[in-house]
């Protein structure tokens, strides 16, 4: 409900201000609705419609922040500043709730075992939020002191813990180490970056055959319940979600082009009798069997209009305003690395933070429409 108010007063505002409304990756979005809209008629499930719908606010809600950035720019040490602190804040009531053992505050429940997931249904989203919030305490200068952000960084960590996302301990190892990497260059040059890669893939190729994984696996399901609950479920996971993969790519070859329709992929497993039914958990099996070939051609746009715009963020000359909040955008472009690994195992292009993520990083594009254009609205 915040969030469609923060639209529609912010989308009223621009135009009484006779101010262009930019809508930022509004073709790959669009070709996605319209793939998904097709689906729904011509499979004659038309709630499946809803799901549109759904993209089409998380498309107005990207514009509405990246606008509002644009027009004041201002706005974005406010955003930015709410986005760190909240998720400070949020991530200690995890931890507290959590170590105190009150179970509604940090959002423990019975069907997720030990696993936090705070205010949302699912632990893992929980977890890519936090993974979110970690990226911009990381790129932006709203804690200045050395020592307070990394507290900051311990108290997410420890939250993601709690959460026993898998999917975001891999989003973080991406985070880190394509920021890292990217941070390295910019400050060293390509030789070091190259060099320290090369390091590290080095001493990964060496000691991967010396790691019993499943022998990991078993101990940390007979240890703690923390680690039960995530490193010692690992093994299961993986397995369920090859299966889901398997089953996602057997229906996308026996379907058709147009797709089953949005948020389907539960229904018709159901309906083929599929020894398991579940939601597809991969955006790019989802999308395919969905929304079929224009989908999928709408999601390869969008990953690649991102794509462009986080490499315009690191690379291309900015204002000095923005280069003062967001003076390590290499965790910008790590974030948007650590949200396509994690599409592999949960359907992300759902979550709203997501879209606030991808609002933000076209507000600060130096490609961007400057705050003195006005006129009607503007793709």
């Amino acid at each position: 409900m915040t969030i469609t108010v923060a639209v529609i007063v912010t989308m009223v505002w621009l135009q009484r201000e006779h101010y262009r409304v930019a809508v930022p990756y509004v073709v790959p979005t669009g070709l996605l609705m319209l793939a998904g809209l097709l689906a729904s008629l011509l499979t004659g499930v038309e709630s499946a419609s809803l799901a549109v719908v759904q993209d089409g606010f998380a498309l107005l809600w990207c514009a509405a922040l990246t606008n509002a950035i644009r027009r004041r720019p201002d706005l974005l040490r406010l955003v930015l500043r709410t986005w760190v602190w909240s998720g400070l804040a949020w991530a200690g009531l995890l931890c507290f709730g959590r170590i105190a053992g009150i179970n509604w505050l940090a959002g423990v429940s019975v069907r997720n075992g030990t696993r936090a997931s705070l205010t949302f249904d699912d632990p893992n989203v929980a977890g890519n939020y936090l993974l979110c919030c970690l990226a911009f305490l990381l790129a932006t200068s709203v804690i200045r002191r050395r020592a307070a952000r990394w507290a900051g960084v311990a108290l997410i960590l420890l939250a993601l813990l709690f959460t026993g996302s898998n999917g975001a301990a891999v989003g973080l190892i991406v985070l880190v180490g394509v920021g890292s990497v990217l941070r390295l260059r910019r400050r060293f040059g390509v030789a070091a970056a190259v060099a320290v890669v090369a390091l590290g893939g080095t001493i990964g190729i060496v000691a991967a055959p010396l790691v019993d994984l499943a022998s990991v696996q078993q101990k940390a399901s007979d240890s703690a319940d923390i680690l039960r609950d995530s490193l010692g479920r690992s093994g299961e996971s993986t397995e369920s979600r090859e299966v889901l993969v398997s089953q996602g790519i057997k229906l996308y070859l026996d379907g058709n082009v147009v797709g089953v329709g949005p948020g389907r992929t539960k229904a018709t497993l159901h309906d083929a009798a599929a020894p398991y039914v579940k939601e597809a958990h991969n955006d790019y099996i989802a999308t395919l069997v969905e929304r079929g070939l224009l989908g999928g051609l709408g999601l390869m746009l969008l990953i690649w209009g991102i794509g462009t715009r986080l490499a315009r963020v690191s690379q291309w000359p900015r204002d000095p305003a923005i280069v003062a909040l967001v003076p390590r955008p290499e965790f910008l472009v790590g974030l948007g690395c650590a949200f396509a690994i994690s599409a592999v195992f949960y359907e992300v292009l759902h979550f709203r933070h997501l879209w606030a993520f991808l609002g933000i990083v076209a507000g600060i594009d130096p490609a961007g429409a400057p705050p003195a254009r006005r006129g009607p609205w503007a793709p």
